[in-house]
This record gives C-alpha cells, structure tokens and sequence, in this order.
C-alpha cells in the first residue's frame, strides 16, 4: 500500500513525501519582540506561555537569545502541547515545562480548564485556528496570541499521481486546505489518516460536503 505524506516533515523512508505546507520566518517580527521582552521582563502580567508547536519554539527562542541572552527567570508557566514541542523546548533551555496530557487544542482547554485563571501568552503560526483561544477566554483566562511564523503552501508543490496511492496522511487542517486547493478534492475510495482531534474533524467536514465515504 502506497502511502502520501502531506506534512512537513516525514521520517518514513516508505511513503512518498510531498510536503503541503512551508514554514517561513516573518519579515517584521516586532510584536513578537514585544511579546520576548514582554515576558523576560515579567510586564504585562503574563502567567502562561503556550507553546503549540515546535516552530513557535524555534521563532520564540531565536528571539530570546538574541534579546536576553541570560535568560532571566520569569515567575510565569511554560506549558506545551505534546512531546515534540516540550523536547525543542528543553533544547531550547526551558526547565519546568509542563505538557498538557491530551497532545491537541481540546486537550490545551481541557488542562487549563483546571489551572488558576491568568494571562495566556501564546506565540504560533498566522494560521492559527480560534479553538484555543477562544477556548481559554471561555474559562475566564486573558489570552494574548503573537504571530511567531509564517504557515505557507509551498510555492512549487509536488503533485503525485492519486491513482497510485492508497492511504493519505495529513497533519494539520492546512495541509487537508492545501491539498483542496492543489487537487481539486478528496479523492474518493483512499484510506486518510490524521494527527489530532482537530485534524480530524477538518477533514470530516470536507469528507462530509463532498459526500465521501473513506475507506
């Protein structure tokens, strides 16, 4: 069974890899610089920094090096969404990182949902969906989100022959849109897997409109 992989990154030498999203850095990061000092420098009140992915580490932490190369000790939390995300930040050289136990957005609101109300930082991509956001401000937190990246279709996308493979992996809602966008549809009669809740759902809305039944 022949598989295509739509994400960004894929560690399975088996499945054909044709990546359908693109990680840029932004071209004016001043609010984030904002947010780097906002933090380092305990103003604003901040008492959570959510880190949602491994790439908001990365935006994040070149910042922080650059702006605070001794990492001042903040008295505010760093929580994460799943094990990649808290391996980049302990590589980064965050210490006391707390990961939410369900690795997606509902898992996120569940875990603050038994947290002490506060201010939320929560750098991450331009694309980023509502659910979290939202989600937090519904329990009564303030939540402040920062563009830390760019999420981008690749400018020259792959595109494979459907007939040839049987199973399709997407990671995230944006590679399901860019996948729409590059083929058209959903092909019919496919197997399709995807990573998280939110993921998921993205994709039975589509399958649901197109009035596909997957495999």
């Amino acid at each position: 069974m022949k598989t295509l992989y739509t994400g960004l990154v894929c560690n399975n030498p088996d499945y054909i890899h044709t990546p359908l999203i693109e990680i840029k850095p932004l071209a004016d990061d001043s609010l984030l610089r904002a947010a780097v000092r906002q933090w380092y420098t305990a103003e604003g009140g901040v008492s959570y920094l959510l880190f949602t992915s491994r790439y908001a580490v990365k935006y994040w932490s070149r910042l922080a090096d650059e702006l605070f190369p001794h990492r001042p000790v903040t008295g505010g939390r760093v929580v994460s969404i799943g094990p990649t995300t808290t391996k980049k930040l302990e590589e980064a050289g965050f210490s006391g990182v707390e990961q939410v136990e369900k690795d997606d957005s509902y898992g996120v609101v569940d875990w603050f949902s038994r947290q002490p109300r506060g201010r939320v930082l929560v750098p991450r991509s331009d694309l980023g969906l509502p659910l979290i956001p939202n989600g937090l401000k519904e329990l009564g937190f303030d939540v402040l989100t920062v563009t830390a990246y760019h999420n981008r279709m690749p400018e020259n996308p792959v595109k494979v022959n459907l007939d040839e493979v049987e199973r399709i992996v997407f990671t995230s809602p944006s590679t399901i849109d860019n996948f729409m966008f590059l083929y058209g549809s959903l092909p019919a009669h496919k197997q399709f897997v995807t990573r998280g809740a939110v993921t998921e759902q993205h994709l039975k809305e589509i399958l649901n409109k197109q009035k596909i039944r997957p495999k």
